[in-house]
């Protein structure tokens, strides 16, 4: 694989590291796919969950507007770990409309890595797990960031993961109830 540009996206990768080597040692175990792939997205999400809660602290104790939360912390992580200095690192496009802030990523190192085992190991289900946890991750880990006790802060209807051109994000300051993470 390419050598990435940025700490921040080689860290990234090497969670991912993680993430498909538990995935398939589970396999080899013979767990259930699906319980590996809940297992996987379950222990993912207390790291990611955790990381969220520390990033986003100072702007949950400096603003009390949602939006504003969301944007900092994004802003914040855009420099790191997902700063974007394009392929083979993350390649992203950010703009804001209003409350709400729109990433639209190009290109994931995470993704590419998945991929890139795949295709020279052969699939055992590897996209898969990866889309159920980290490409899920966001939906749930924008409330943690806004802080307001609501759910909704986030949508998105294509994934690279799943094979778009693009994972087309927004980040909404204020919650839109009964968005899905599907």
């Amino acid at each position: 694989m390419t050598k990435l540009p940025s700490v921040g996206n080689r860290l990234m990768v090497e969670l991912t590291v993680f993430t498909i080597a538990a995935y398939r040692a589970m396999l080899r175990f013979e767990v259930d796919p699906k319980e590996a792939r809940e297992i996987i997205a379950d222990v993912g999400w207390d790291v990611y969950s955790w990381l969220l809660s520390w990033s986003s602290m100072p702007f949950r104790l400096t603003y009390r507007d949602a939006g504003k939360r969301l944007q900092r912390t994004i802003g914040l992580l855009l420099r790191f770990p997902f700063n974007a200095p394009g392929a083979p690192g993350y390649a992203v496009e950010r703009w804001q409309e209003g409350d709400n802030l729109f990433t639209h990523f190009t290109h994931c190192p995470p993704q590419s890595f998945v991929r890139a085992i795949i295709e020279e190991q052969g699939d055992c289900g590897d996209l898969h797990a990866f889309y159920h946890s980290w490409c899920l991750y966001d939906f749930s880990g924008a409330d943690v960031i806004a802080g307001d006790g609501r759910r909704g802060h986030y949508t998105r209807k294509k994934t690279l993961s799943r094979g778009d051109q693009v994972c087309d994000m927004c980040w909404a300051g204020k919650a839109k109830e009964g968005s899905s993470a599907h």
